[in-house]
């Protein structure tokens, strides 16, 4: 299954759709990326902030590798995501896009490593987060999962001997809100009251040097678009956005619930995963099985992810795998297949099992979660 999709990565360069679901081309997320990094930097900082408008710069900018044009992408990111992708604004589009997804898939490689210490096989986590199905599909768009899941294992795995580099790494996920919810949660319930200092300066900074790079004109454009899109959310963004996506809210729509029950059961799953932080957090679970709670939670409470965001629930399966045993048994395997599996079976807007994927999110969590034991009242850590 893996091959396949690695496969399906390769012949989407010349003949994107022959044997699976067609991307259209490489890199149409990275696009996105690219284009608001180039507009901005050029001077037409006003143009990503216009749906309709931003998707046709990209229609016409990108014209000769599209194999058709893009139906709606717009951008839908604070101007603090810009400061991430400047590094590589100079290299052109498909070398932009070739450099982030190698530094960011050895960044995550790095992290695992360095916090797979005492693991028995730590190339088989490797091998198992960097040959899934995610992390294909994760090249194919141009996403960042790989960035994400480095900063949370590192900011994570940092806490209990370097709790301000821990927090200094977490603060870094608000380039991308919906994964970064979790985090001062997580911090105030495990007492780290530095790395949630830490936590709060990195963002902090990254706002701040975006604003005097880029200019403060960004944010006063975002924030009205950010709530307005809270309030009174996009057509065209549900239709193409969030309905390809595999939130708890596109699962439970696509099974038919109109879209006020869907949004409370979103919201459900959000303070259902808050609460599991909290417990993971205040209890004596290990680090790592901390790290597979937050992980599992952060996807199932975010209120949009993609196929690609699903190698946040890869990680989280094998580090709760690496937990149970030298030898586990065979539905623990069952269970991981499953996991490894969800974004062959993505979007859930064309394949119906993939519907229940936020369920096996919540088992996970459920999981790892029954081994807890209450952590001791202490902290002033």
């Amino acid at each position: 299954m893996s091959v396949y999709v690695w496969v399906i990565l390769a012949t989407t360069i010349s003949y994107p759709g022959r044997i699976g679901l067609d991307y259209n081309t490489l890199g149409t997320d990275w696009m996105v990326f690219y284009g608001a990094i180039r507009s901005v930097l050029d001077g037409n900082a006003p143009l990503i902030f216009d749906g309709d408008r931003f998707t046709g710069f990209l229609n016409t900018a990108f014209a000769d590798w599209l194999s058709k044009p893009l139906a709606f992408r717009p951008w839908a990111y604070p101007p603090s995501f810009l400061m991430l992708l400047l590094p590589f604004a100079s290299l052109g589009f498909f070398g932009s896009y070739l450099a982030f997804q190698a530094a960011s898939a050895g960044l995550m490689a790095v992290t695992l490593r360095a916090n797979a210490a005492g693991s028995p096989s730590p190339g088989i986590l490797l091998a198992m987060v960097l040959l899934c199905p995610a992390s294909a599909i994760n090249v194919i768009d141009g996403q960042v999962a790989f960035l994400v899941v480095a900063l949370i294992v590192a900011g994570l795995g940092s806490l209990e001997k370097r709790p301000v580099l821990g927090g200094l790494a977490l603060g870094l996920l608000t380039f991308k809100p919906q994964f970064c919810i979790l985090v001062p949660l997580a911090l105030i319930a495990a007492g780290r009251w530095r790395a949630l200092w830490a936590a709060g300066l990195s963002a902090l900074a990254m706002a701040v040097a975006s604003g005097l790079i880029f200019g403060w004109d960004l944010w006063l454009r975002w924030y009205p678009v950010m709530i307005d899109n809270l309030v009174r959310p996009d057509a065209k963004w549900i239709e193409y956005g969030r309905m390809w996506g595999n939130s708890v809210y596109t699962c439970v729509s696509l099974l038919g619930a109109p879209p006020a029950l869907a949004s409370a059961i979103q919201l459900a799953a959000m303070i259902g995963a808050a609460v599991s932080v909290v417990l993971a957090f205040r209890s004596q679970l290990s680090p790592t099985q901390k790290t597979a709670v937050f992980l599992a939670a952060t996807l199932l409470a975010a209120p949009h992810s993609g196929p690609y965001d699903q190698l946040l629930l890869v990680v989280a399966g094998v580090y709760w795998l690496m937990t149970q045993g030298r030898t586990q048994p065979m539905w623990c395997w069952t269970v991981m297949l499953m996991i490894w599996l969800v974004p062959i079976v993505s979007p859930p807007l064309l394949f119906t099992t993939g519907r229940f994927a936020p369920l096996l999110t919540a088992m996970l969590i459920v999981l790892v979660l029954r081994r807890a034991a209450p952590m001791p009242d202490t902290l002033a850590r």
